[in-house]
């Protein structure tokens, strides 16, 4: 397959990977799933009817230029085609997108393909075969509703709880895009007007409340106002650390997890509100704090949905983990 000059597993750093057995019989065709995010860049193999045979992780060096980026899309997604007929590559990545220009309009996290012509260098990368471009989200959403936590519903709003938030809204097995293909942008919905000031500009967005990068900047201020306490004395103020200092009892850290809880219990009840899907899925690293994040989040939106809408709408937690995003990019070859 013709490219890019491909960098090592090991040139990239800390990647990791399931390979499984590469080769191929018979030359058989798989799509590449690929979903970039703003630390690292996933990429896995699928047969053609949509099962994972083999997958790769390394960092995306998103605060590199496009063309690093670029490179490490195609080293982490060249090394799994092997010698297979390459049949299409999906992509989801953070921002918000135009699918048919094949550019990233605005990505915080990734500034420097901001306008990039991703699509077309990405098919020139991997010798012109389709590519199909999707918010990482809504790529999410999709490997969930169809192969993971929603498989057994009609219509399922996913959040993403990572470092921001994301959404994506799949109803009868399609993405609602809206009127201009920007639409579930959970992350952005205003939950606290006047609250803290968001990476998009505006203030009091779900994401600047409850983020990985939220957590962070709240750890921080409590660091500099109370010197002596257990937060200030972490050596890395992660959603991780944060949550193992609450578990242990410290009253700054839970206070963060129920703040947290209650802001995200407050963005599920909108959503139940004004859409009530079938269920709300969940998926992200925050996740991986259970009830900490979980029992205040669930007395917010029992409290503030309508009785008929939080006891119709299921919240479930992600089935796919991480590899959610990869699985639902390659959606639209199976089902178009």
């Amino acid at each position: 397959m013709r490219g890019l000059s491909l960098r090592s597993q090991r040139e990239f750093g800390k990647g990791h990977s399931n390979r499984g057995d590469l080769s191929v019989a018979g030359n058989v065709g798989i799509y590449l799933g690929i979903d970039l995010g703003g630390t690292r860049v996933k990429a896995a193999r699928f047969t053609p009817d949509g099962v994972r045979e083999a997958s790769e992780s390394a960092p995306s060096e998103a605060q590199g230029d496009a063309d690093a980026i670029l490179e490490a899309i195609h080293s982490a997604g060249s090394s799994l085609a092997g010698n297979a007929d390459l049949l299409g590559v999906g992509l989801g990545a953070a921002g918000l997108l135009d699918p048919e220009a094949g550019r990233i309009l605005n990505s915080p996290n990734i500034p420097s393909l901001n306008g990039f012509d991703l699509k077309a260098r990405l098919q020139e990368a991997f010798g012109n075969v389709p590519v199909h471009m999707m918010n990482d989200a809504n790529a999410a959403a999709l490997g969930e509703f169809h192969a993971g936590a929603g498989v057994d519903s009609s219509s399922m709003f996913l959040l993403t709880l990572g470092t921001g938030i994301g959404g994506g809204f799949v109803v009868n097995g399609k993405i609602w895009g809206g009127a201009a293909g920007v639409a579930a942008e959970a992350g952005h919905m205003c939950i606290q007007a006047d609250g803290p000031l968001c990476h998009c500009g505006a203030r009091g967005c779900l994401e600047a409340c409850v983020s990985g990068w939220a957590f962070v900047r709240d750890a921080e201020e409590i660091a500099r106002n109370t010197p002596a306490s257990a937060i200030a004395r972490l050596p890395s103020l992660t959603p991780l650390a944060l949550a193992r200092l609450a578990e242990g009892g410290d009253a700054y850290a839970r206070s963060l997890w129920e703040k947290a809880g209650t802001m995200l219990g407050t963005g599920i009840a909108n959503l139940m509100n004004l859409l009530n899907p079938d269920c709300v899925v969940l998926a992200g690293g925050l996740g991986k704090a259970g009830s900490l994040l979980l029992d205040p989040a669930r007395r917010a939106w029992e409290s503030q949905a309508f009785e008929e809408a939080h006891k119709s709408t299921a919240v479930k937690m992600g089935a796919l983990g991480e590899w959610a995003g990869v699985r639902g990019a390659i959606q639209p070859f199976l089902n178009p």
